[in-house]
């Protein structure tokens, strides 16, 4: 098993303000409560028996061979990137409850938001 991790967050510009804030406290012990929020947060890039995944807060996702290499190159959420896309279907996991404690249980999979809908429509069906 390979696990690499990752710090993802949102694109920075060289000239952000945030930039410049970080570069007052490069050097300096800083709590992760003032580093982490809904963007910028750490995880994990798991590459286990030929299978790829995706683990942030202890939820699991499946990953594509490319998303993970991906992600572990550009670990930056803007449009289009693979981390974008991981990170979404990480927030899909969690509002469905599924994912947890991976590898004792399933990870989510890859196709979660189709799972959603069919999910909605059983929902809906049963009313």
């Amino acid at each position: 098993m390979n696990i690499t991790q990752l710090k993802i967050g949102l694109l920075q510009l060289n000239d952000s303000k945030w930039k410049k804030v970080l570069d007052v406290f490069r050097d300096r012990y800083i709590p992760i409560a003032f580093i982490k929020d809904e963007n910028n947060y750490f995880a994990e890039a798991i590459e286990h028996d030929g299978q790829y995944f995706y683990r942030v807060d202890g939820v699991t996702v499946q990953a594509e061979q490319y998303e993970y290499e991906r992600v572990i190159a550009n670990p930056r959420l803007y449009y289009f990137s693979s981390a974008l896309k991981l990170h979404h279907r990480i927030r899909k996991a969690k509002e469905l409850g599924i994912g947890y404690d991976w590898p004792e249980n399933a990870a989510a999979p890859i196709d979660i938001f189709s799972l959603a809908n069919n999910l909605e429509v059983q929902t809906r069906g049963n009313a």
